[in-house]
């Protein structure tokens, strides 16, 4: 998108209503498009985390030094060459930070699918706990009532 303003302007709006969307909303999509398995949870992590390291990668590739990058035009290099030798290590430290904030992001992807689609683990106990508690108390009531079911025979 770095390389094409038409494409770039083109793809910008899309990309930011695909960052807006609820990810985990399209949890059933998923299951039904990858299958229930570890392949989905995958697919949820990316689908969390990858927008936002294109939308971060993209504003840092355009924010690079437009003086350093008519100095190589003016030196006859072509596109690959102005990739490679200035907007690149240019944007080394948003590759870091983009990889900082993908590691938080992807671990709620892989927990959101995990609820999604596990048949054991977190997600069953969120539905034992759902169950045991038709009505919404407080989180002390909750643990106090638990504690006394799990402890006091």
């Amino acid at each position: 998108m770095w390389l094409s303003k038409f494409l770039s302007k083109v793809a910008e709006p899309f990309l930011v209503i695909l960052n807006s969307l609820p990810k985990v909303a399209l949890g059933p999509i998923i299951i039904i498009w990858v299958g229930a398995g570890t392949s989905s949870i995958i697919v949820m992590a990316l689908a969390i985390s990858l927008i936002v390291t294109i939308l971060e990668i993209l504003n840092g590739f355009m924010n690079t030094d437009k003086e350093m990058i008519k100095m190589a035009k003016t030196f006859k290099a072509n596109k690959f060459q102005v990739l490679t030798k200035i907007v690149i290590p240019a944007n080394i430290p948003t590759f870091i930070n983009s990889l900082k904030i993908n590691i938080g992001l992807s671990l709620v992807g892989v927990i959101s699918g995990e609820f999604l689609v596990s048949k054991a683990g977190l997600r069953i106990f969120n539905c034992i706990w759902r169950a045991s508690f038709p009505i919404r108390f407080s989180y002390d009531q909750c643990y106090y009532t638990w504690y006394n079911g799990c402890f006091h025979v």
